[in-house]
């Protein structure tokens, strides 16, 4: 794997997305290398207008924690897993309600098709269980069921002067078991690298309804912007920092928030 090669994979490898599959990147990770990245997240959105005799517009607020790890089994072969800790506060309009607790677990398994200097290809399966704080959080995005993702992910560098630039895309079909409609997923990554300490990343989300819920079944779009920074310090740990904005979305109270990781490799 050539310098730069591996710099993108620590650079797409470490972006996580909130109450989604545990973003990967498409380089694996190498044999018996662990990957680590600890993320806490803030999330709030505000209903446009109070309900008719109600005591102001709706709220919607989540304060969460999360923990990512992946790990290269075999040449090819990683392994990932994820846990979601969090609180959440509703509010309808009349009454609040708040419940906190382990949100979601997740596992994975992905395996590179592809790994030179054209780029590397792979294809990941990831396994999803939501638990009670998850369907009891924010209105229309809850989960009841098993999910199940089979996605797609490339990337490769684009230029290397006078600064590297990294490009990854994924594009993913979510089986939900419960009420809620399956859903195909897309996310595409840009990085910049105009320092070894810094880079600076802009994701897009994308999450498209096929509308086959069942009845009372959550049923949304939403496209995600996600820029952020990361301060890499020494080979082993890095910080980032940055902001979610939901741009556009369809069922669902757009609302925006901001999120702090600490990722370290061994």
């Amino acid at each position: 794997m050539t310098c730069s090669v591996a710099r993108a994979s620590l650079l797409a490898t470490a972006l996580l997305s909130t109450a989604t599959a545990a973003a990967a990147s498409p380089w694996p990770r190498e044999e018996g290398r662990l990957f680590v990245a600890a993320k806490t997240n803030y999330f709030k959105s505000t209903g446009d207008e109070a309900p008719v005799g109600g005591g102001g517009a709706p709220v919607f607020e989540r304060f969460d924690g999360d923990v990512y790890a992946e790990y290269g089994l075999l040449r090819g072969v990683t392994l990932g897993a994820k846990i979601v800790y969090g609180h959440a506060r509703f509010y309808d309009g009349f009454f609040e309600s708040q419940v906190d607790g382990i949100a979601e677990i997740e596992a994975s398994v992905q395996y590179a098709v592809l790994n030179g200097r054209q780029g590397a290809l792979s294809v990941k399966a990831t396994g999803i269980t939501p638990t009670r704080f998850e369907q009891g959080g924010r209105p229309g995005v809850f989960s009841d069921g098993i999910d199940a993702e089979l996605r797609v992910l490339y990337g490769r560098s684009l230029i290397s002067e006078p600064f590297k630039v990294y490009a990854t895309a994924e594009a993913g079909y979510r089986r939900r078991f419960g009420d809620g409609a399956d859903q195909i997923r897309g996310d595409v990554l840009l990085g910049l690298e105009p320092t070894r300490r810094l880079l600076v990343l802009v994701e897009a989300q994308s999450r498209l309804s096929l509308r086959n819920e069942k009845p009372g079944g959550a049923d949304y779009d939403v496209l995600i912007l996600q820029p952020s920074l990361v301060w890499r310090q020494g080979q082993r740990w890095s910080v980032q920092a940055g902001v979610s904005y939901e741009a556009a979305s369809r069922n669902l109270e757009r609302g925006a928030g901001y999120f702090v990781a600490l990722w370290a490799e061994f």
